[in-house]
């Protein structure tokens, strides 16, 4: 029974599996906490747990799904039922002369991108046009995957085979880079990976700001304190109530037995719907979304068929909405070049109303750029838009973090505690839970490297057989995960190899970090009455959900590739020593403003502080003496 204290148990071997067989249920369970990643494209039961074939589970249209197609539709009314323009219009816009194209363009539609685009939007000159330009398609509620094969197609890349890491399915959810040491998932979609991300809402210790390779105007957290209260109070905060699922029992008993101070395990601030508290008479939300409470199904991580998520798609997203902000899906940025008065973005447009995929390349002309592509994508740009004309700090795809991002199982605990996402199916309903509801903080340790943050989490619907098999754990309620965050030193880089960016960072599997982590992960496995379990059957490679750097900021281009108001540096040698006394040249109207941005780890979720800086920056722009042409009068709303 659900809560109840079991005995220990010895933990049950892998009844026989070979490697082969291990390999063919898919990287994706490398991505643990994150989502499935496929085998063969189409293939479903590829290895039995008992009876049942791994991914069989079906997958159908629910009451609970059509409402919330329905509200998603109903909430947006005003636009046709979706956020997204016509693609036609963006079309018609590049044949223009550049001067009648756009005043600010922004590249993805994640944190960083929705906020700059609602605030921009909200004061931007009569006559002014904004857009934003996301690779990957609008997901309404109700139609996100949840089944194995459903999850399988919607990853962008191949994940075995010789072609492993390659493009196979541009406007799939899941963007997963494959790298030697470090693999990572991102979201990819409007709303980039606030679709899919597991919703936690945490400031980092102020301890992470002092540190000498973040700008000196941010060294004092206290600075970004406004900037995190607006954004938790456009996301909706709330916060899981106590023992509200048999996962949160479980965690806090153990937390009681290692540490029982108060804050040592925090209920952590969530961006979910938990009740009526943000809703009016109609269940909208503050923004006209309308939402409905969680329903606990567990499936945050692949997508909320519920509405129940506050993703920025039911707040940032229709604010820039409201305000005028265009907004094109299926569009890829490659690059950047800087033309008289403007800069030119290259991009390709994938069409796939024809029900197959065709892309064709499209150039639009903007005065202001705002890359917001997340890490990598964001230094990746910047690095293929390198040219005689426009060079960027030496530190450009330097400083990458992977947040400290480690996966560990705790085997027979004490109290059992089902883990598995259950989906939008009214009838399966059991309180699994949000991804995500608490937090137990390793931080009171001296040195900022040695303090950690580890999670508790749900599995999604769509890979519980897998882990069933994996963790041999037929119902997941005999398993316990254990999602750790922490601080890397930020020693990666980007680098060109087999004919695309990756992840360069040897010897990070054997980093002290990571032994580290294991140990915590140890006696936290001990204290829930379990053993704590390594995924080794995928190799040793270590997932991260929270990239982040790339693009690091820095007081000077020696340090860093944009400053703390998220301008880029002009690299060119001459141009940098020639600013003497003053402050580093940089390039008019063109920034950067998402977690690439970050010159270090944050060692906690890092959607917050990627809120709390695209906000500041935000704020910067329209207050800057230099555009106010382009922005000029109209009231800020939200």
């Amino acid at each position: 029974m659900s809560g109840a204290i079991e005995p220990q148990q010895p933990v049950r071997q892998s009844g026989g599996l070979n490697r082969r067989q291990l390999l063919q249920i898919g990287v994706a369970a490398t991505l643990a906490g994150s989502v499935a990643a496929p085998t063969a494209k189409g293939s479903d039961s590829l290895v039995e747990l008992g009876n049942s074939p791994v991914g069989a589970l079906p997958t159908r249209n629910t009451s609970l799904k059509q409402r919330a197609k329905d509200d998603y539709q109903t909430s947006l009314q005003a636009y046709g039922g979706r956020l997204a323009n016509d693609i036609q219009e963006l079309i018609r816009t590049s044949a223009r002369p550049p001067h009648e194209q756009f005043a600010v363009a922004i590249i993805g539609s994640g944190y960083g991108a929705a906020i700059c685009a609602a605030r921009l939007s909200a004061r931007l000159s009569p006559g002014m046009r904004i857009c934003i330009l996301e690779r990957g398609r609008e997901w309404i509620p109700g139609t996100f995957p949840d089944t194995f094969r459903e999850a399988s197609r919607q990853t962008r890349q191949k994940l075995t085979g010789q072609e492993k890491g390659t493009i196979d399915n541009p406007l799939g959810l899941f963007h997963i880079k494959m790298n030697a040491e470090i693999n990572t998932l991102s979201g990819s979609g409007l709303g980039g990976t606030s679709l899919i991300n597991a919703n936690v809402a945490l400031k980092p210790d102020a301890d992470v700001f002092a540190q000498v390779c973040w700008p000196t105007a941010l060294r004092d957290r206290a600075k970004l304190d406004p900037y995190f209260e607006r954004a938790a109070r456009i996301l909706s905060l709330a916060r899981t109530p106590y023992d509200q699922t048999c996962k949160v029992q479980s965690r806090r008993d153990a937390a009681d037995r290692i540490n029982p101070r108060p804050g040592f395990l925090d209920r952590s601030p969530l961006t979910v719907t938990y009740d009526d508290r943000y809703l009016d008479a109609n269940g909208r939300n503050p923004h006209g979304i309308i939402q409905r409470p969680c329903e606990l199904c567990g499936d945050c991580i692949t997508g909320c068929n519920v509405g129940a998520k506050n993703t920025l798609a039911t707040n940032y997203l229709p604010l820039a909405k409201l305000n005028g902000t265009e907004m094109y899906t299926q569009i890829e940025v490659q690059s950047i070049a800087a033309i008289e008065g403007h800069y030119q973005i290259r991009a390709l447009l994938r069409d796939d109303c024809s029900g197959t995929l065709q892309e064709f390349p499209i150039t639009i002309a903007s005065q202001m750029v705002i890359v917001a592509a997340g890490s990598p994508g964001s230094a990746e740009i910047l690095l293929q838009s390198r040219s005689d004309g426009m060079e960027f700090s030496t530190a450009l795809g330097q400083r990458w973090s992977f947040n400290g991002d480690t996966i560990g199982f705790v085997v027979n605990p004490r109290i059992r505690a089902p883990i598995g996402g259950v989906g939008a199916y009214p009838e399966s309903m059991q309180p699994i839970g949000p991804t995500v509801q608490t937090s137990l903080n390793y931080n009171r340790r001296p040195e900022l490297k040695h303090r950690l943050l580890i999670q508790e989490a749900a599995v999604p619907r769509a890979v519980t057989k897998i882990f069933s098999l994996i963790l041999q754990d037929r119902d997941l309620d005999k398993s316990m995960v254990m999602l750790g965050m922490g601080h890397d030193g930020a020693e990666g880089k980007l680098i060109w190899k087999d004919d695309r960016w990756q992840i360069d960072w040897p010897d990070l599997r054997d980093s002290r970090y990571r032994k580290m982590v294991f140990q915590d992960f140890d006696e936290l496995a001990k204290a829930h009455g379990g053993w704590y379990k390594r995924l080794r059957a995928f190799g040793d490679s270590l997932v991260s959900v929270h990239p982040l750097g790339g693009c690091g900021m820095s007081d000077d281009p020696t340090g860093g590739v944009v400053n703390d108001r998220g301008q880029v540096f002009d690299g060119r040698t001459n141009c940098y020593q020639a600013a003497t006394g003053g402050s580093p040249p940089i390039y008019p109207g063109l920034y950067v403003a998402d977690g690439s941005v970050m010159p270090t780890s944050l060692g906690v979720n890092p959607l917050m502080t990627i809120c709390a800086l695209s906000e500041r920056i935000a704020e910067q722009i329209v207050s800057d003496p230099q555009w106010a042409n382009l922005f000029g009068g109209r009231a800020a709303r939200g």
